[in-house]
């Protein structure tokens, strides 16, 4: 997984990500201590300083996790601590706030302000704020900035700041066309298409090779170890506690459930309720005209299906409330007599005739009708005050040196042990361990906690606390031969049959001559030949060719034979056709432009930022850096 995520992360997505989340007016969130990546370190200590402005742990943290959340989206896998690293974004991050302060001290240089009215402009501009008709809604406004924890004050204020950044940016690289002749070489290099008669041998479809000697295993096994790694395991005792538990021994009287129930009987309450008929008339004179037949005698189905030309599944709508129907006949509906029929009422649907056949009485659940629900919701309030409580108290305790074992006595903690598992919930047997809480965040913080350590005690949001200490690391290690000969075996085979077809794929590529198509060598060995439908540089799954001889095609010229394998098996092509898409036009060219464009702003952003550098001086503490994440 982490290789899929290096591939994808180090491409022009992640670049303009970035760059969008440090420079853009777009910068919302902020630190929390109950934040996924927590850190080791008090929210000031200090990453990095530029020129005169410092950056600390806090303001790090506030911009990961927006970072990774929009990452996570992108990339459609969630990072972890360890990758966060890894993949660079940690880094990419810092220098993204460096070039914040940069700029900020560029702006303070220069002496740039902006005045309200600018920021009044920007605020009303946002189609963050707009409404479904496109205008300025401050309630709107206001719900965004209670979402992110931001006062209006504190967004004009963060605007000021905001604004002068992003106009030296613009001033640099505003104006930024692509010469049209680099855009129509990008556009025919991408939407160039071609044709090839192709060869699949499938390593399914390949003989089974002999039974391997021992000889065989033992080289093979020797030379792929890390195919048959274990993972790194853990033993671990978790002691936890859910308000589901608390709320099984917890006794409601009756006397505080009767006041409750006085105090809910609104909301116990259920209204009265009509079994409504309509007829839906298209017009006012096909209204008129059901309405006089009624008046005649006539069947009310009968009238709606000749006279409305109505959908006989659309006169009955059941039993309803008033709440439950539209306005215009809501009050209608309910103030009719049982069985009598309504004069025509229009409604943006048309024109209705309605009929009451049924009325159910506005009601009140009794005391003991109400009481079970009332017992269980009251047992879950006291339930959850109670572990709250004792999560607190609990935590205390091991922050004072009690160990987990005390804790689960003293507070009444179910302990579960665990053997083994990984970082993914399984054992060595590879069946699936069962926590009783916490899931795959206990997984986490188990993994996060060093043997011998005990976490903190953790809330989840389903209503539970857990605390875990990590009893043994069981280091990553290579199963022997005897362990894993089964598996051995299985790949040894499937590397063997692999071997014959890309054998086969080769020696095939290689009977193909100007004289001897692939259509015909093929035929000599009674190999099946297919013609792909126009294949673009990207491999398309849909079209069944596999990616390996797709990327081989682009590479030849109009005639030539390419051989390419992969997992499934061999492949050999020979290609028959280039498409040109030739030039563009200004519509199809625009897109690529502005792609172009946006990459090409981003480069001189990149080049003026580090030019600034050079200006005001730039510090990384690594080593704090390194601690605090």
């Amino acid at each position: 997984m982490l290789q899929a995520i290096r591939t994808k992360a180090g491409g022009i997505v992640v670049k303009i990500l970035f760059g969008l989340l440090i420079l853009s007016f777009g910068f919302w969130g902020r630190y929390t201590e109950s934040s996924y990546f927590q850190y080791n370190k008090s929210p000031e200590t200090e990453i990095a300083t530029v020129g005169d402005k410092t950056i600390d742990v806090g303001q790090v943290q506030q911009a990961l996790e927006p970072a990774l959340e929009r990452l996570r989206q992108q990339l459609g896998t969630s990072i972890d601590r360890d990758q966060v690293k890894q993949l660079g974004i940690l880094d990419t991050l810092v220098n993204g706030l460096i070039d914040r302060a940069l700029l900020d001290q560029e702006v303070a240089r220069l002496k740039l302000a902006v005045s309200d009215e600018v920021i009044r402009g920007a605020i009303a501009g946002n189609p963050a704020f707009r409404d479904a008709s496109g205008q300025f809604d401050r309630n709107l406004l206001a719900q965004v900035l209670a979402a992110n924890h931001l006062t209006e004050e504190q967004y004009v204020a963060r605007m000021h700041d905001e604004i002068p950044r992003t106009d030296i940016l613009h001033a640099i690289t505003a104006g930024i066309v692509p010469p049209r002749d680099v855009v129509n070489t990008a556009y025919r290099y991408a939407n160039e298409k071609r044709v090839a008669e192709i060869v699949s041998l499938p390593v399914s479809g390949a003989a089974a090779p002999p039974a391997p000697s021992d000889a065989d295993l033992s080289k093979y096994y020797d030379a792929h170890q890390d195919n048959f790694r274990a993972p790194e395991y853990r033993a671990f005792t978790m002691a936890s506690l859910s308000a589901a538990d608390l709320a099984a021994t917890i006794q409601i009287p009756d006397d505080k459930l009767k006041s409750e129930y006085d105090q809910r009987k609104e909301d116990l309450a259920v209204p009265e309720q009509r079994e409504v008929e309509q007829i839906l008339a298209p017009s006012a004179d096909v209204a008129k005209q059901a309405e006089d037949a009624l008046t005649a005698g006539k069947d009310w189905k009968e009238v709606a299906t000749t006279i409305a030309k109505q959908d006989p599944d659309t006169i009955d709508l059941g039993l309803m409330k008033q709440s439950e129907l539209p306005e215009e006949l809501a009050g209608p509906a309910f103030d009719l007599q049982l069985n009598q029929a309504s004069q025509p009422i229009q409604s943006p649907l048309g024109w209705h005739i309605l009929r009451v056949t049924k009325i159910v009485p506005a009601a009140t659940q009794s005391f003991e009708q109400a009481k079970p629900a009332l017992t269980a919701a009251l047992a879950k309030e006291e339930a959850l005050d109670k572990l709250d409580k004792i999560g607190n108290q609990a935590d205390d305790a091991l922050a004072g040196g009690a160990n987990i074992a005390d804790i689960a006595q003293k507070f009444g903690l179910k302990v579960t042990k665990i053997d083994a598992a990984d970082v993914g919930g399984r054992a060595p047997d590879g069946k699936a361990v069962e926590l009783p809480v916490g899931g795959a965040d206990a997984l986490k913080t188990l993994f996060q906690t060093e043997q011998g350590d005990t976490s903190r005690v953790i809330d989840t949001e389903d209503g539970a606390i857990y605390a875990i200490h990590t009893d043994k690391v069981i280091a990553p290690r290579v199963k022997p031969l005897a362990e894993v000969k089964d598996q051995v075996t299985t790949a040894w085979q499937q590397e063997q049959k692999r071997d014959a077809v890309t054998k086969e794929a080769k020696d095939l590529a290689a009977a193909v001559t100007p004289e001897k198509p692939l259509k015909t060598a093929a035929a000599d060995q009674k190999l099946t030949v297919t013609t792909s439908p126009p294949l673009s540089r990207r491999a398309q799954a849909d079209a069944g060719v596999p990616a390996a001889i797709v990327a081989k095609l682009f590479t030849a010229k109009k005639g030539d034979t390419v051989s390419a394998d992969d997992d499934n098996g061999a492949y050999v092509a020979q290609l028959q056709d280039i498409q040109d898409p030739g030039v563009p036009t200004d519509a199809a060219a625009a897109p690529l432009s502005n792609q172009l464009a946006q990459g090409i702003r981003l480069d001189l952003a990149a080049e003026f930022t580090a030019a600034l550098r050079g200006r005001y001086t730039v510090k990384i503490d690594h080593e704090a850096l390194d601690k605090a994440f």
